[in-house]
């Protein structure tokens, strides 16, 4: 395998030029760090397709959620979060976790979860992006991307000295339906979920899922056991030792993943934290859902100048 990096294998597997504007530079890492050595997944940079041309602005790195991939960020048709932030004078690079877009899935994919993505993805395309650009970068995904990256602040492996701050939206891990708090209940979905075949698919986006993530969200559930490693670190406590800037949202109306919830997470990470509850009380065109916060007809007007303004607010503070 060809490397670009001093770090662990890279290559380079495509250089795609969308609507003869913009270039997507999709890097495969393999940074062999988990116990699973098939793991690779992909990170793509997106620039601007002119020979020669320097990117300089702050690095983004983009976590997407469930059932989908880099898309979610940036289309075929050139329009997205990730543009923005490109044309915001900012340097986008979008991950998509183990089976999404064009990470391959590894060999134990159905074991795959948010405390191995947390564990030894992150932190390696953190270091990764850093070779690349010599500056810290910003963090920013979305539900079940953002509960991966508080998830890798907590457990300590995305660390406040080499990042610069999070950006979290529509992500919490203190609410889960209660029929799952009920331990007769969820013994029975652990069950029903260790019959199931090894990926979940969905009717929300173009990818799968592991059953991993499942057996995950079911744990985290429970009364007595909540927002913890399997081996018993609890990431809540974790979190009151940790000082880094925090940019949170959550949709006016979103009801899987409620306002108050998501929150109570940014402020746990930082408790100065700015947190915007998206919805028509506090000014906004109307109430904001859990996918429009980022891809709606609004979300380019009334949320991502929120986003760029955060992140360049702070870049003067460091």
């Amino acid at each position: 395998m060809k490397s670009s990096s001093e770090l662990f294998p890279v290559s380079l597997v495509r250089a795609d030029v969308v609507v003869d504007e913009f270039i997507e530079d999709t890097y495969l890492l393999k940074p062999n760090s988990s116990n699973d050595k098939s793991v690779q997944f992909a990170v793509t940079r997106l620039g601007y397709y002119k020979p020669n041309t320097e990117r300089t602005g702050q690095p983004v790195i983009l976590v997407h959620g469930s059932f989908t991939n880099r898309g979610f960020w940036f289309s075929s048709k050139g329009k997205g979060l990730a543009r923005y932030l490109l044309e915001h004078n900012l340097d986008p690079w979008m991950l998509e976790m183990r089976g999404h877009g064009d990470s391959p899935a590894n060999t134990h994919y159905k074991l795959n979860n948010v405390e191995a993505y947390a564990e030894f993805d992150l932190p390696a395309a953190q270091a990764f992006v850093t070779e690349q650009t010599k500056q810290k970068p910003i963090w920013l995904g979305h539900s079940l991307g953002g509960v991966t990256i508080a998830t890798s602040i907590a457990g300590g492996h995305l660390t406040v000295e080499n990042n610069l701050g999070l950006i979290l939206i529509g992500s919490q891990v203190s609410r889960f339906p209660i029929p799952l708090r009920i331990p007769f209940l969820r013994l029975a979905a652990k069950i029903i979920l260790s019959v199931k075949k090894p990926i979940i698919k969905s009717s929300l986006g173009p990818e799968h899922e592991p059953m991993g993530i499942a057996k995950e969200f079911v744990r985290h559930a429970g009364w007595l056991s909540g927002w913890k490693s399997q081996s018993g670190i609890k990431y809540w406590h974790k979190l009151t030792k940790l000082s880094i800037p925090v940019l949170a949202f959550a949709g006016g109306r979103d009801p899987g993943d409620p306002a108050k919830h998501c929150k109570k997470l940014a402020l746990s990470i930082d408790n100065e934290a700015k947190f915007y509850e998206l919805s028509k009380k506090n000014g906004m065109a109307h109430d904001f859902g859990h996918i429009d916060m980022v891809i709606g007809k609004h979300a380019e007007t009334e949320v991502w100048p929120k986003i760029t303004k955060w992140i360049h607010s702070i870049q003067g503070n460091n």
